[in-house]
C-alpha cells in the first residue's frame, strides 16, 4: 500500500507596521504598494501614547500571527522624550513588538536621505532640509496621496544612504543625549529579512 505524503506549505513570514498617524500610515501603505511587499501590512493606531500603541500592537500580533511587528512614531506625535522611549523597551519586549521611532519627529526619516552633519533638534529645521529636495513636502496623508505619491520612487534608490546616515546620526545623538535618535537601521535590516528585496518596476512605470 502506497502512502501519500501531504504537501507541507511553510507559513510565510509577515510584518505589521502600526503607525501613530494617518500620514505615516498613508506613506507606508504607498511604500508597501510601490515595493510590492505582499506580506507587509500597514495599520493606523488608535492609541496616542507609546504604551497604548505598544499594547495595541501586541494584540494585533497575536490576532494576525505576524512574525514581526513594529510601532512607528515620531516623538512629537506621542508627546514623548527619548527617555520615555527607553523606559518603554521592557514593555515592547514583553509584547514582542519593536519601535521604529524618530527624534524629534517623523520628518527625520526623509532628512536622512540627505547628509545629516549634526543633530537636528527641532521639526522646523528638518522640514526646511526636506523641502530643498521636495519643495511642497508636508507630513500629511493628503500629500502622500497627491503631490508626494511618487516620493518612494525618488528616495528608495538612496535607502542605503539613509541607513548609513541614520547610523552616523545615532552616534552624534548618543554623544549629545545618551540615546539613539532612531531605530531605522534595525528596521531596515528586519524589513530585508522578512519582506525581501523590493520590486519597484510597478512604481517606475507609474512615474
Amino acid at each position: 500500500m502506497t502512502i501519500r505524503k501531504k504537501n507541507k506549505i511553510e507559513a510565510k513570514s509577515s510584518m505589521l507596521l502600526l503607525c501613530a498617524t494617518d500620514a505615516e500610515a498613508a506613506f507606508f501603505n504607498q511604500f508597501r504598494k510601490d515595493c510590492r511587499y505582499s506580506n507587509l501590512t500597514v495599520a493606523k493606531a488608535s492609541g496616542k501614547t507609546i504604551e497604548k500603541i505598544l499594547s495595541e500592537a501586541g494584540s494585533l500580533r497575536n490576532k494576525g500571527k505576524y512574525s514581526s511587528v513594529w510601532c512607528v512614531f515620531g516623538l512629537d506625535e506621542v508627546d514623548a522624550t527619548l527617555e520615555d522611549v527607553d523606559a518603554c523597551k521592557d514593555m515592547a519586549d514583553k509584547k514582542k513588538v519593536r519601535m521604529l521611532y524618530f527624534a524629534p519627529s517623523f520628518e527625520l526619516y526623509f532628512a536622512l536621505f540627505e547628509t545629516c552633519p549634526k543633530r537636528i533638534a527641532d521639526k522646523e529645521s528638518l522640514l526646511r532640509r526636506i523641502q530643498v529636495s521636495f519643495p511642497d513636502f508636508e507630513l500629511s496623508s493628503r500629500y502622500f496621496l497627491t503631490t508626494g505619491l511618487n516620493v518612494n520612487f525618488k528616495i528608495y534608490p538612496k535607502l542605503a544612504v539613509a541607513d548609513q546616515n541614520a547610523r552616523n546620526y545615532n552616534s552624534i545623538s548618543e554623544m549629545d543625549t545618551g540615546f539613539n535618535a532612531t531605530t531605522l537601521p534595525d528596521f531596515l535590516d528586519d524589513l530585508k529579512s522578512v519582506c525581501g528585496k523590493a520590486d519597484m518596476s510597478q512604481a517606475r512605470n507609474r512615474f
